[in-house]
């Protein structure tokens, strides 16, 4: 018997291409592999992201949980040390919001400064934050006196 009709030595036969295994299964989860990574890192960067909202932008969305951030109106922070509440007023150029926090203040939260609350606009226009924090001016901000 010929080695060509039997083919049993386990090569093609002269003249016969031998065929290679298809790469596209290592192709496809390649594929699969980058596109699940990418969504994770996605996923994780816009949860991380926390954006603030001006106080014209929370007037505009009563009870959504948000960041509020604003500078600090003179003259309007108010600490009760009976209750624990502070409440204060901030603005942007175009509107004011008042702020009520049950909780000890920040060291920086005077008039002036910027500040962050967190939680939502209630019915009666005040900002109920349950969480508060004074943001530091940035050394590297631009000079204000020209």
């Amino acid at each position: 018997m010929s080695a060509v009709a039997g083919h049993t030595d386990g090569h093609a036969p002269h003249g016969e291409l031998e065929r290679r295994p298809s790469r596209m299964p290592l192709v496809f989860l390649g594929i699969v592999v980058l596109l699940i990574l990418g969504s994770l890192g996605y996923t994780m960067f816009s949860r991380s992201v926390v954006y603030y909202k001006t106080p014209t932008e929370v007037l505009a969305a009563p009870g959504e949980r948000v960041r509020l951030s604003g500078k600090v109106v003179e003259g309007t922070v108010e600490i009760d040390t009976a209750s624990g509440i502070v409440t204060f007023v901030v603005a942007d150029p175009t509107s004011e919001v008042p702020v009520r926090y049950a909780g000890a203040p920040p060291d920086t939260l005077k008039g002036g400064a910027s500040a962050v609350a967190e939680g939502e606009l209630g019915p009666d226009g005040t900002f109920r934050a349950d969480t508060l924090f004074a943001r530091c001016p940035s050394k590297f901000s631009a000079d204000e006196r020209g």
